[in-house]
């Protein structure tokens, strides 16, 4: 602990307890979590990853592209397909190019950007409802 004008920056018996928690199971798992998996880590282990993009696409359904091909990957990015849309006026869900999920399911599709779509998602190509 440092004193600093005088004054002693303390933690309590809680606080020290609950850090020293957190860092021993990040440190057990360093150890222990590599050897996990078998043949399917090691073939896992030879692919860069996310951590981050793994977190958002188990949080997001509609963003399972497993099923897509490269070209229809790229209509994605081509079009600037956004999980969730910059303004929130223009929301997949009020779009033109919105198909719902038949079985009433979040996810939902577009007539352009392949792949499931998040009702709040958003892209470049947004075109109003129009309401008959």
């Amino acid at each position: 602990m440092s004193e600093g004008n005088g004054t002693r920056n303390k933690i309590n018996r809680r606080e020290f307890v609950q850090r020293a928690g957190v860092w021993g199971l990040a440190g057990v798992a360093v150890v222990y979590l590599p050897g996990c998996g078998g043949e399917q880590a090691e073939e896992l282990g030879s692919q860069p990853h996310n951590a981050i993009q793994a977190a958002k696409e188990a949080a997001d359904p509609c963003n399972d592209l497993s099923q897509l091909t490269p070209d229809e990957r790229a209509t994605r990015t081509n079009f600037k397909y956004q999980a969730r849309a910059k303004d929130p006026t223009k929301l997949c869900v009020t779009c033109s190019f919105w198909v719902p999920d038949p079985k009433g399911g979040l996810c939902g599709t577009c007539t352009l950007v392949k792949g499931p779509v998040h009702p709040k998602a958003g892209c470049m190509s947004w075109a109003e409802k129009i309401r008959t």
